[in-house]
């Protein structure tokens, strides 16, 4: 693994905004919606073996590129103060310094609160491309995502999920639980099987009208799950109380369990 793959993982791995992402040297690859595929990579403004921008293309699976962004990461992270350090007393543009076949992050390393303005930074462009949910009339029966904990106790906490679920066919809406669905046939333990899993679960979230969120710890991957929801405009309810603006704003600054 490349030291920008290691970064670009970081920021992109989890699919919350780059879909069903791909790693390939020094890019990560994606897709937006039914035709539209997203390629991000560290680039140069001009000075050679200095990466000190994200770029960001959108491009129509048959066209090519649709549009295209330089994100510089002075404008998104500010000057980067060096403490005890007396070179830099002014702070220091971030970027990626590249001296042979060595590549680092030049005098300071990126904290979660930067990674996580990275991440906001491109999904608030690639937000304009996205594919939305559509508006559904409902008439019927909604479908109602359990999004709940499943790892450390799965046999408990699948029968959690479970009986969330049943409450929610009680109720006259549709339960979509992944916890009944993949635990049978895709293993926890083997990553990519994981992450296959990870991912499907996040386009279940896209097909229902409604994410119910359960349990007093809430795992990465549902901070996943809730995110996607938020993105997409599809209501997030836990305890059956729409989520409130101090969780929104938990939930916009990346904090996790």
């Amino acid at each position: 693994m490349t030291f920008y793959e290691q970064e670009l993982r970081k920021l992109f791995a989890d699919g919350t905004v780059v879909s069903s992402p791909k790693f390939v040297g020094r890019t990560c690859l994606g897709t937006l919606g039914k035709d539209l595929r997203v390629r991000v990579q560290f680039v140069t403004s001009g000075y050679a073996d200095h990466y000190d921008a994200i770029s960001v293309t959108v491009l129509n699976r048959t066209d090519g590129v649709v549009d295209k962004l330089h994100l510089r990461l002075k404008d998104v992270l500010g000057v980067k103060q060096v403490p005890g350090n007396p070179n830099f007393r002014s702070g220091v543009a971030p970027h990626i310094w590249e001296d042979g076949k060595k590549a680092e992050w030049y005098a300071f390393h990126p904290s979660a609160a930067d990674y996580s303005a990275m991440r906001q930074a491109v999904n608030e462009y690639l937000e304009v491309f996205r594919d939305r949910v559509a508006e559904r009339r409902q008439d019927g029966p909604k479908l109602v995502y359990i999004c709940a904990p499943l790892r450390g106790n799965a046999e408990k906490n699948i029968a959690f999920a479970k009986e969330k679920a049943r409450e929610v066919f009680a109720e006259g809406d549709v339960p979509v639980c992944p916890h009944l669905m993949f635990p049978p046939i895709a293993d926890p333990e083997n990553p990519a099987q994981d992450q296959a899993a990870r991912e499907m679960g996040l386009r279940l979230v896209e097909s229902c009208q409604q994410v119910n969120v359960y349990g007093p710890v809430w795992t990465d991957g549902m901070w996943a799950e809730i995110r996607h929801a938020e993105r997409l405009g599809i209501p997030v309810l836990t305890d059956q109380k729409e989520l409130g603006k101090p969780l929104r704003r938990r939930i916009k600054q990346g904090k996790e369990r």
